[in-house]
């Protein structure tokens, strides 16, 4: 599995983690979350460096308090390969592939079924 999938499915994770599911995925899930945790932080600390180190911040009012960055100059690029060479990153996750029946009283969009296809199982 690649970094890429896990910020893919963070989302997601996280709605299955507040759906009423029966115990078992429930437990298998809580586990999933807890190993795929530091991963994530660690994306968002190393994107949040490579965001100071090519970008810079501008003054905004974004009410959801995120802060915005301006790049000039071919640093946008420099960001993005860098960030996508991040994501191509392999991880060793172990990951138990979770039957769809099993998401059963689940909500998810077809965005979310997209971002696990590497978790969920048809059969």
């Amino acid at each position: 599995m690649v970094l890429g999938e896990i910020v893919a499915g963070i989302e997601a994770i996280n709605k299955l983690l507040d759906a009423p599911l029966k115990a078992r995925t429930a437990f298998r899930l809580g586990k999933l979350s807890k190993e795929l945790a530091p991963h994530f932080e660690t994306y968002e600390k190393v994107r949040g460096e490579l965001l100071e180190k090519f970008g810079e911040k501008v003054d905004s009012d974004d009410e959801n308090g995120q802060v915005q960055y301006s790049f000039a100059n071919g640093t946008a690029e420099k960001f993005q390969t860098e960030l996508i060479a991040m994501l191509e990153e392999k991880v060793d996750v172990k990951v138990r592939k979770i039957k769809l029946s099993e998401l059963n009283g689940a909500s998810l969009t077809a965005r979310d079924m997209m971002a696990l296809e590497w978790l969920i199982a048809e059969k």
